[in-house]
């Protein structure tokens, strides 16, 4: 007797002794599921990047203020009106006033200069020209910084404005942004939208930038203190209640979190339901009786509780890539119960057993296939530990705990407690015996095919599986690889949402909406990409060799065109000629230092950072970065066009970078684009090596136990191909469909590999007990194809069913997930069912090895 018929045994004669120790034990683990906190942040990068740890350097050293912050843009439009006339103008400033007076938005703002605007400029620029001295530093003997006056309050700025008419800001607002005007207006002009005539007065829209201080540096994805996203959230309130034609528009990284949180909590408290409601319809049809339902359902929520209980103690938390792993343990519950019981009722019907014979038997058979189900599709999931995401790692080990509770509850828990109903019903006359689904009518003629077309034709259809998989394969290597922001922001809540109870009815979400808005019209912070330069950056040729990178990058078709149609790049070069035109003394070090004329100096750089850093620091700091008086690195800003693909983005300034590298300078091309590609192409490789892991953990441990429990390692093989042949298929249907491959739709080669082998290993241990059993391969595939088979059906239709209700979801990339995971399941039924039967038909033929015969497994106890 074996191990599994031994541990039937028990659980059928000590049915209820089980239930209360699982119970027990549910109570202790599940408890930690209140501990489980919810985030909307992806750890996807992991710290070794290069271009992440590049991206973090910048953000660190190269800023006028601390690095550690954060950015909120407010579109000021008025399509109908001029968003620069006075009025607009004073509204704008008194909207800055009350985010200083409003304490939840203060106490994260930074401190200088915490909101940049037109405005601004305006009131600045107005205030100097009544002052009796040049306020801009324009130069002198002294070398003073072009910031060393203290800079108007924004009291000052409002008073100022107010105290001119319209038509003296009209004339400050046209000499302000004209062409030639000083770097105030260049950076002005940076806010208004493109197409705007420098010089003109009247425009339809303009942005207000925010800064806010954050505990740690902000890149894709942001991880953002929950202070700071109270603060973005009370200054949108504040600008939603702005009075004035004016429509306000925010964007920004500290709204993510918040919207992402509560698309989450939306879609499941709509999802959910949906998902139970298509399991409770796939399992009435199944199983067509309600208490086996009954059990069902209450199996799937124990599973989640153990799962949820383990991601609680473990200090796990639950963001929009662990929304699969209920959808896929509920999925796998079904198939569990389903497969339990059909052969349960089996028993019942064709051998006429009873209750705990059925029971005993029917566990001691198909306990083998689930054990090995479980080890297999654990594999899958745990092969992306292999993964450099953490996010991924992690989801792993969730999915497969989650696979072993299933285990625990549908192979002990679910078998004692039905085992102990209908034994006691049985006693007092209730006899439940039920028909398998699948074994007669329009459905089991349905299954019977794949048997028919095994025993007919099973080289033409091991040829059309090829052809088709060969097609498929060469079509995924043209799947899309993109983590875009837009696929994690929800979309606005569609129609009929609104007549769902107040308690799951979604709220607004208007982050996407307004991102599309602004970066169609403006050139947004976060839309900045960067080379970063180290090493000898004093060597003579270091700043010739950066003006000719920046000049490279401003000829990029990516870049972005300034208001002038000059392209948007900064370099240490632009820095030091801008500060050389209005500080006379440091202009005649530039010249001393230039031996050609062409206005870049090419030697003695240490005198020129130096110069640099005492006329102009904040501009010095923003190109060149020093320690302890040494200057060890320099920055090319590089402003992008905010619809440019990330690919097109990357694969320009990393050219820009190589052609920069060498002669003791090492160049690195980064920013938010550059580290989205990174991830993108990173995410590409995760998905090939846990698949290719997967796939030989699963053919060594396939074929070990098939030669171990069948007497055949081939089987093993044969087993495993048409999973291989799923996975083909699914990512050539992605490519095909324009589906691209991102942080969640990553997780479809797993899951695939994890379900397919699940449908295949009952279609092949099936396969083999009947085989054993009849001898007579014909027999054995029409019982397996009508008996599993139904079970493979019915679990097929009900995972399908709730991935597929992830087309509700408020997010598009969750709603991408559930169109392919549908197909996977999908492909996974028809490769066991259909590909699967002939293999075994020509393994049968041609095999060398047959399994070898097995005797009935003993019955522990008998009613």
């Amino acid at each position: 007797m074996s191990l599994v018929e031994r541990v039937a045994g028990l659980v059928t004669r000590r049915s209820r002794l089980v239930v209360a120790l699982l119970l027990v034990a549910t109570l202790a683990v599940g408890s930690g599921a209140g501990m489980v906190e919810q985030s909307a942040s992806l750890d996807a990068v992991a710290s070794e990047s290069e271009t992440a740890a590049a991206d973090d350097y910048v953000r660190e050293n190269f800023s006028a203020r601390d690095g550690n912050t954060t950015a909120a843009l407010f579109a000021v439009e008025n399509p109908d009106g001029n968003v620069l006339s006075r009025a607009s103008l004073l509204r704008s400033l008194r909207f800055q006033q009350r985010l200083r007076a409003n304490e939840t938005v203060n106490r994260t703002l930074v401190e200088n200069r915490s909101t940049v605007g037109v405005a601004n400029a305006v009131a600045r620029a107005a205030i100097a020209a009544e002052q009796p001295r040049n306020r801009r530093g324009s130069g002198g003997s002294d070398g003073r910084s072009e910031r060393s006056a203290a800079p108007p309050t924004l009291d000052e700025q409002v008073a100022q404005l107010e105290s001119m008419n319209a038509s003296a800001v009209e004339s400050t607002v046209g000499r302000v942004l004209a062409a030639d005007g000083d770097g105030s207006g260049r950076a002005a002009r940076r806010l208004l939208p493109r197409g705007y005539d420098p010089g003109a007065t009247t425009a339809d829209a303009r942005l207000i930038v925010v800064t806010f201080r954050t505990e740690q540096l902000v890149r894709a994805p942001p991880m953002i203190s929950e202070p700071v996203v109270a603060g973005h959230f009370a200054a949108r309130d504040i600008a939603t209640a702005q009075s004035g034609p004016e429509r306000y528009r925010a964007f920004g990284e500290g709204y993510f979190s918040e919207q992402q949180n509560a698309a989450i909590g939306d879609s499941l408290a709509i999802l959910g339901p949906l998902a139970m409601l298509f399991v409770l319809a796939a399992l009435s049809v199944a199983y067509r009786d309600p208490l086996d339902v009954a059990l069902g359902l209450v199996g799937v929520v124990l599973v989640l509780v153990w799962t949820f209980g383990a991601m609680g103690w473990a200090g796990i938390e639950f963001n929009q890539m662990m929304i699969a792993v209920p959808l896929l343990l509920i999925g796998l519950s079904v198939d569990y119960a389903l497969h339990v019981v059909m052969r349960y009722r089996e028993r019942r019907t064709r051998d006429g057993e009873s209750v705990r014979t059925a029971m005993a038997r029917s566990l001691g058979g198909v306990g083998t296939a689930l054990v090995l189900v479980t080890a297999t599709t654990a594999v899958g999931f745990l092969a992306n530990l292999t993964s450099s995401m953490p996010d991924l790692r992690l989801f792993g080990v969730v999915t497969a705990v989650g696979v072993g509770a299933t285990l625990v509850v549908f192979g002990l828990f679910v078998p004692a407690l039905k085992t102990e109903l209908d034994a006691a019903l049985a006693a007092r006359g209730f006899d439940r015996a039920r028909a398998p689904f699948g074994t007669g009518g329009r459905f089991g003629r349905l299954l019977s095919g794949g048997a028919t077309l095994a025993r007919r034709a099973p080289l033409a259809v091991l040829v059309v599986a090829l052809v088709a998989s060969a097609a498929a394969g060469y079509a995924a290597l043209g799947v899309d690889v993109s983590s875009s922001d837009e696929s994690f922001m929800a979309d606005d809540p569609p129609g009929w949402t609104d007549d769902l109870p107040e308690a799951i009815r979604p709220g607004e979400y208007f982050l996407d909406d307004n991102r599309e808005a602004i970066f169609a019209r403006f050139q947004a912070p976060d839309t900045q990409a960067a080379v970063l330069v180290r090493g000898n950056v004093t060597r003579p040729d270091a700043l010739e060799r950066v003006d000719a990178a920046a000049a490279d990058a401003g000829s990029a078709d990516v870049t972005f065109e300034r208001p002038t149609g000059d392209p948007a790049v900064s370099s240490p070069v632009s820095a030091i000629q801008r500060v050389a035109t209005r500080n006379e003394t440091f202009n005649a070090t530039v010249a001393a230092a230039d031996t050609d004329g062409d206005g870049v100096p090419d030697r003695n750089l240490v005198a020129i950072y130096d110069g640099l850093y005492a006329a102009a620091p904040d501009l010095a700091s923003r190109s060149v970065h020093r320690v302890d008086g040494e200057y060890v690195a320099l920055r090319l800003r590089v402003a992008v066009e905010g619809t440019a693909p990330n690919a097109a983005v990357a694969e320009q300034l990393r050219a820009v970078a190589d052609d920069l590298e060498g002669g003791g300078l090492t160049a690195t091309a980064t920013g938010a684009p550059v580290v989205t590609d990174d991830l993108d192409s990173r995410l590409a490789t995760t998905i090939v090596e846990s698949m290719a892991v997967t796939l030989v953990a699963l053919l060594c441990l396939l074929a070990v136990v098939f030669r171990a429990f069948e007497g055949s390692a081939s089987l093993g093989a044969v087993t495993l191909a048409p999973v291989a042949v799923t996975v083909a298929w699914l990512i050539g249907t992605m490519a095909a469909l324009d589906l691209s491959l991102n942080l969640i739709t990553a997780l479809v080669g797993s899951i695939s590999l994890g379900l397919g082998v699940d449908y295949a290993i009952h279609v092949t241990e099936r396969f083999a007990d009947e085989l054993a059993a009849s001898d007579d391969p014909g027999v054995a595939l029409e019982r397996t194809v009508t008996g599993t088979g139904g079970a493979l059906l019915s679990s097929a239709i009900t995972t399908a069913a709730g991935f597929g209700v992830l087309g509700f979801s408020l997010l598009p990339a969750l709603r991408q997930f559930g169109l392919v995971l549908a197909l996977g399941i999908s492909y996974a039924f028809l490769a066991s069912v259909v590909v699967l039967p002939s293999l075994l038909a020509l393994w049968t033929r041609y095999g060398a090895d047959r399994p070898v015969a097995a005797g009935e497994p003993a019955v522990p106890g008998d009613d």
